[in-house]
C-alpha cells in the first residue's frame, strides 16, 4: 500500500487514518454518502466511483502486515481508529452537505465495522454481508454489537446478508443472532437483499448501492 496516495486524517497524538475519497461522478442536489469498510487484511482497497454516490473508502491499519486487527476501534482498549472515522465521516457529510443521508457497507470484520459506524453516526442504513457480530478480547461493550441496540435511540435500517456457505455457517448464525437483537428493539432489519454476485466484491457492491438507490427513491 503506497500511503503517498491516499488521503489521511489524524490525531493529537498523530496516528492516522488513510483513506480513499470519491465524490459523485454526476452532480445533483442531493448526493449521498457511502462509506465502505473493506475485511481486514486486505492488501489493496479499489478506487471506486460510482454514479450519484459520494464514496468514502477508509483504510485500517491492519492492512499493514506490522500491525494488529483493529476491527475498525483501535489497538489495546484504545479506540483510536474508531474516533478518527466517525471524525471522518462527520467531516465530510458536513463539507458535502448530506449528513441527512449516510450509508455503510462492509462484509466479515467490515461488516462488523458498518454496524457498530452506522450506529454511532446514525446512518440511514447498512449493510452489511457475514458481519461479525461478536467479537473476543475486545472491551466489554464492543464484543457483542448488540450492546448498542436499545428501544429509545434513533437507528439504521439493517440490511443484512448471512453467508450460505455451509463451510461458514458460523457468520450465517452471527446474522440471525444480531438480527433477533434488532427485533426485540424494535430497530428495522431485513434479511432478504443478498447480492446476486458474491465472488465480485465490485459487482456486488454496485448491486447494493442499486438497491439502496430504490430504497432511497421510495422514501
Amino acid at each position: 500500500m503506497n500511503n503517498e496516495e491516499l488521503l489521511y486524517i489524524e490525531d493529537a497524538k498523530k496516528r492516522k487514518l488513510y483513506y480513499r475519497f470519491t465524490p459523485a461522478a454526476l452532480i445533483s442536489n442531493f448526493v449521498p454518502l457511502v462509506v465502505i469498510l473493506q475485511d481486514e487484511g486486505r492488501i489493496t482497497t479499489p478506487h471506486f466511483e460510482y454514479k450519484m454516490w459520494n464514496v468514502l473508502t477508509p483504510i485500517d491499519n491492519s492492512e499493514d502486515e506490522n500491525e494488529d486487527y483493529s476491527f475498525w476501534l483501535g489497538e489495546k482498549g484504545d479506540y483510536f481508529v474508531k474516533d478518527l472515522l466517525q471524525d471522518l465521516i462527520h467531516q465530510i457529510s458536513e463539507e458535502y452537505e448530506c449528513e441527512d443521508h449516510i450509508y455503510l457497507y462492509g462484509s466479515g470484520i467490515g461488516g462488523y465495522g458498518a454496524i457498530l459506524h452506522g450506529i454511532l453516526c446514525k446512518a440511514n442504513a447498512v449493510y452489511a454481508h457475514a458481519p461479525q457480530i461478536r467479537l473476543k478480547d475486545i472491551g466489554p461493550k464492543e464484543n457483542d454489537l448488540s450492546n448498542f441496540l436499545n428501544t429509545t435511540d434513533t437507528f439504521p435500517i439493517f440490511y443484512l446478508c448471512g453467508n450460505s456457505n455451509p463451510d461458514e455457517s458460523s457468520t450465517k448464525d452471527e446474522t440471525a443472532y444480531f438480527a433477533e437483537a434488532c427485533r426485540k428493539n424494535n430497530i428495522k432489519v431485513d434479511l432478504d437483499h443478498c447480492p446476486k454476485v458474491r465472488d465480485n466484491e465490485q459487482q456486488a457492491l454496485q448491486e447494493v448501492l442499486d438497491f439502496l438507490e430504490r430504497v432511497i427513491s421510495q422514501v
